[in-house]
Parts: C-alpha cells; structure tokens; sequence
C-alpha cells in the first residue's frame, strides 16, 4: 500500500470520519514514542489519551544506555527529536527547567538506628559526555505526544475521554464520551489500569513475576540533598548525591530521590520520592501512605533529618501490590504495549529504558503490517515474547536487587556486575546501530535479534554468563544456600578473573566505591584496548562508537 507522505507540521484535530491505521491508548512516553515514530513514516496515527497516564507512577531516570535506545529510534525511523530525550542539553526549555540533570547514581546503605556509614556507600559518576536527566513526566510525557503531532498524528483533545475501545476481526472501534466513534486497523493498548479496552483477558490474578513490592510515591517540597545531612568530606571522592539519582537501601527496601531542581534554569523544585519495601515489611504499617513513609524513614536517623520539614505536593499514592501481568498480551487486532502487559519497580531506569526498547521492536512489526497490508499474528507474537522476555529479565534484576539489599558486600558486588552490564549495553547498542547504518543494505537485523533475550544484541564474550552468574548467586542467598558475604566474594573474585572487564574500573576491587572516568583512565583505557583486550571488546572502543552523537548533529 501507499503511504501518506509527512507533509502536515501542524495537523487538524482528529477527525471521527477518517479512518486509521493504527489507534493507540494512552499518553505517557512510550504512546507518544510509537506515535511519533509509526507518523512520520506515513502511518494514519490516532492518539487518546487515558486517565490513568497522571495517576500511576512513571518512570522518571536515565542511564547512558537509556540514551542510545532513544537514539536507536531517532535514526532508524527518522525521528530527530527522540534523540533529545537522551541528551539533556538538547532538549526545549519547556522540558529542561521542569526536569532535573543526573551527573551520578548513589547508592547508601543504612541500619535501623544507627548514622549511614560512608564505608557502606557506592557512587557512579556520568562520564561528561553523557546528558543524563530526571524525567519531569507531565512535562515529558506532553512533549512525546507534540513530537507525534508534529510528525502527523492526530491526538484526541484533553478532556475527550474513550468510553470504550473494542477490537473485533478486521480493526478496532474507539468511542468516545462526547458521542464520536473512531476507527482503526489496530489497537495498541499502553494506558495501564482501568483502560477503555474491553474483550481482552486483563490482568492476572497472580503476576508471572518472582520479585513483589509495595509501593509508595509522592513529590515533596523542601528534601534536604543529603549532602547537608552528612557532610560530603566523609565521603571519599564523591561528587553531591543531589546532583543525581539517590538511592537509599536497607534490608527490606530501598527508597528512590530524584531531583528535578537541581540545575541552574529549574523552575521546579520538588524531589520524586518513592518507597519501595517487601510487603512483608510492610505489613505493620499505617494504612495512611504518607504516615508509613514516615514510619519508615524514622528508623534511620539521616533519613529522618533528610525529610524533616518536608511536604508533599499533591498526595501520596500506594500500591499495595505493584507487580502485574496480563494473561495474553495479543491479539488478531491488538496488543497491549508496556504498563498494560507488565508492570513492576521503578528502579535503575529500567521503566523508561524498557518502554524505549519495546516501542523500537513494535514499530518496526506495526510498520512492516502496513506497508504490506499483512497482519498476521506472528510478528506480533513474536514482540509479544520479547516482550514477556524483557519483565522477566528486569523482574530477575529487581529480584536480586531486594536481595542484596540484605547485607552491603552483596550490594557492593551486584551493583558492580549492574553497572558493567549498563556500560557494555551502551556500547554494545550504539555497535551495532552504526553497523546497521553503515552496511550497504542498510540492514537492521543486528538490532532485532530478539531471541537473543533481555540482552537482544551482540555483547563481549562472558557478560551473559557474569550478569547470570551474579544473579544466581543473589538467589542462592534469599534461599539459605549461599552466604552473602561468600557470594559478594565470589562476584568480586569473577570480576577480576574476567579478561572482558578493563582492570581499571576496578569492579573487582570491594573498596573502590567511587567511580569517576577521568582523562588518565581513558588513556589507560586506550591502551589496553590496543594491547590487551579481547577483539570483540576493541570492536566497541573505535573513535566513531566512543564520539558522543547530539540530537543536532544526528538530523
């Protein structure tokens, strides 16, 4: 079939009359992502946006790896202002002064009545050419659907609300509270809970997922950075903890501060704050959310200075149980995108990373259905896998993070295996989309090997095996099996013996807790790359995979 071209900058409303290829419920990032993405390639796009979209908590940080799925997006499909979404600086006014900059990602440990300990303390520093950012989502979430608009998409207005949204063999109906009806070849449904979509299995009673969670989130006013709660001398080569994502762990639980003022130009100063504890832990608390939250940080006296004299903006939210899953995420005429197949913690930026990587393996699938007028189930079921495959993999992630939350040499060792696989990732992906770029068929099949599972792209030889060995190994301590010093040492001893890992990043070294990449260990690196590393680690260190890419220079 014949697309339409991108000609319309500046689309009409949406027309009831007209008919759609492809209908997507939902206006967070990801609908907005897909819009943009399936629009400017000619698909007749149709947006609605659901209640649901300000209600639950999203995802609200980046990492360097989150960054190149954007990027991912921005060239394959030719959409230059996604590739902002991964780096700061590029991103319009309206987005920078409502959101917050990410230099680090701190992690400190703390014991029930006793001062945080900096020996019991890990912070990774951004290198500097990275941009990455705390996501004000009312702010970036809007922004998504005025890319898609942009690229041709029609949006439903603000307060035009789908009644209900059925599929039947052949397309799909969306019907609308203001009395229109509007039709589409196919529904993509990622509004989450309480979506419009009738006819489809829904939510599982039990979640296919191991990790389980309840969940309290708010923005406060007035979260002193911990830096003014211990002073920043005690701590060896840190950089401010408020200048990026703060995590605060303790057996049972974790709490995640992300800042949005924390920048010259914010106008926003409130702090994200979410609690995330082990519903067994939680099972003593207030039913009132903001009163657990506070039951909760009294037991640690720095956390207690942290958010005395703290206020909430808006209210708390709880979610007693925050992991779910659907029983069947497609069908002949839709499938159901991110929140509304899975949902789980939103914890090292794997909401936002994850909903990227679906949107670019969707939208490939959506568009070859198009193009070819060919909407065979396979494909989709073939994302769909990927899909269950990508919250099976963060589930296990998720799942040993709690654990290792136990005991700090645990978390010491996982988060280093966490951080190499982050670095690799990036690497790896950005490989691999310059391959595609650069082959004279400018094929994309390196960037759809699905199978391949939660890492669905070539990596060095052994980081599969070391990422699922930590994880094991966290496993084996929840079961009784393993002690979680013995297992923090024997991560620590792999990290060392691994001919992949640079030595100096010192991942195998338990006191090198502050991590900066500096001018001198880039030489080092250099050097070691050219000396001694495996062939299909130099294959990631070529001056054109280590050149930072703006959104600017990627039109």
């Amino acid at each position: 079939m014949t697309l339409r071209p991108d000609t319309e900058q500046n689309p009409p409303d949406a027309d009831a009359s007209a008919p759609y290829d492809v209908a997507i419920l939902g206006g967070t990032l990801s609908a907005g992502l897909l819009g943009a993405v399936l629009a400017r390639q000619g698909v007749r796009v149709l947006i609605a946006r659901a209640p649901g979209d300000a209600d639950e908590p999203s995802g609200e940080t980046t990492v360097p790896y989150t960054a190149e799925v954007f990027l991912l997006l921005a060239k394959r499909f030719d959409v230059p202002e996604i590739a902002a979404f991964g780096l700061f600086p590029d991103l319009p006014e309206t987005v920078r002064r409502t959101s917050g900059v990410k230099k680090s990602l701190g992690f400190l440990y703390h014991r029930p009545g006793s001062p945080q300990r900096p020996e019991e303390s890990v912070q990774f520093n951004v290198p500097g050419e990275h941009a990455e950012w705390h996501l004000y989502r009312p702010a970036v979430d809007a922004y998504g659907l005025e890319i898609a608009t942009r690229h041709g998409a029609r949006v439903l207005a603000p307060d035009v609300r789908v009644s209900e949204a059925t599929a039947e063999a052949g397309g799909c109906t969306l019907r609308t509270g203001d009395g229109h009806t509007y039709r589409a070849r196919y529904l993509v449904d990622c509004a989450g809970p309480g979506s419009p979509f009738t006819g489809h299995p829904g939510d599982s009673a039990r979640p296919r997922l191991r990790h389980r969670s309840r969940v309290y989130a708010a923005h406060l006013r007035g979260v002193t950075p911990f830096e003014d709660v211990a002073p920043l001398s005690r701590y060896r080569k840190a950089t401010p903890w408020s200048h990026g994502t703060v995590h605060h762990l303790f057996d049972g639980g974790w709490i995640q501060l992300v800042g949005f003022g924390n920048h010259e130009g914010s106008a926003n100063d409130l702090t994200s704050v979410t609690l995330s504890l082990d519903p067994e832990v939680a099972e003593d608390l207030p039913g009132d959310p903001e009163k657990a939250f506070a039951q909760v940080v009294e037991r640690y006296p720095d956390l207690r200075r942290q958010f005395e004299g703290a206020t909430v903006e808006g209210a708390w939210t709880e979610q007693p149980l925050c992991q779910r899953t659907a029983e069947q995420t497609f069908g002949e005429d839709w499938f159901l995108l991110e929140r509304s197949a899975s949902r789980n913690d939103m914890f090292l930026s794997r909401d936002v990373t994850m909903g990227a990587e679906l949107v670019h393996a969707l939208a490939a699938t959506l568009l070859h259905a198009v193009r070819e007028d060919d909407w065979s189930t396979e494909p989709f079921a073939r994302v769909a896998r990927f899909q269950e495959t990508l919250a099976g993999y963060n589930d296990r992630l998720l799942h040993a993070a709690r654990t290792a939350c136990r005991d700090f040499r645990l978390w010491n060792a996982f988060s280093r295996v966490w951080l190499l696989w982050q670095i690799l990732a990036d690497l790896s992906l950005k490989r691999a989309r310059l391959d595609c770029e650069a082959g004279p068929e400018r094929s994309w099949a390196p960037v759809e090997t699905f199978e391949l599972g939660g890492i669905w792209f070539r990596v060095p030889a052994g980081l599969r095996e070391t990422v699922d060995h930590a994880l094991d190994l966290c496993d084996a301590v929840r079961a009784g099996r393993k002690d979680a010093g013995a297992a923090a040492r024997e991560i620590f001893a792999g990290l060392r013996r691994a001919s992949f890992v640079p030595p100096l990043y010192a991942f195998g070294d338990p006191s090198a807790r502050t991590y900066h990449f500096t001018f001198p260990k880039r030489l080092r690196m250099l050097l070691w790359t050219k000396t001694k590393a495996p062939a299909d680690f130099r294959r990631l260190l070529t001056r054109d995979n280590v050149t930072a890419v703006t959104s600017e220079s990627s039109r």
